[in-house]
């Protein structure tokens, strides 16, 4: 017993806790969901076609940013990206991704800045393809 629980932490460390679940089953639908009012929007063009991953925005911008492969979708200016990300959630909770990635569409990168536009909410070593795997 102890040997197969031994076995299976191993195996779960060794490819990450979704990786397990995912080692005898079809690859798990990765969504990224991003919350979008003004932001640049060109680095999400690295991600696109990424097997299993489909991109959705949601805009609260006055004109809808248009990304070949991406799904934008308009939404009023009300709220922050919790609001985005509650709408996404209840508006596709019986077909949600088996996992999702929320965040908001500045460019991912490391800190957090005051909440400024250069803010990118990553910790040390991660990146945010790490979040994709």
């Amino acid at each position: 017993m102890a040997h197969t629980i031994m076995k299976s932490l191993a195996r779960t460390l060794s490819v990450g806790a979704l990786g397990a679940l995912a080692l005898d089953k079809k690859p798990l639908r990765t969504e990224v969901v991003l919350a979008h009012f003004a932001e640049d929007l060109g680095w999400v063009s690295q991600f696109i076609g990424k097997p299993n991953t489909e991109i959705k925005i949601y805009s609260k911008a006055a004109e809808l940013p248009h990304i070949a492969g991406v799904q934008a979708m308009p939404l009023p200016n009300v709220g922050r990206e919790s609001h985005t990300f509650l709408h996404h959630i209840a508006h596709n909770y019986d077909k949600l991704a088996d996992w999702t990635v929320f965040s908001q569409a500045v460019a991912p990168s490391w800190g957090y800045l005051i909440g400024g536009s250069a803010s990118g909410h990553l910790n040390d070593k991660v990146s945010f393809e790490d979040y994709l795997q």
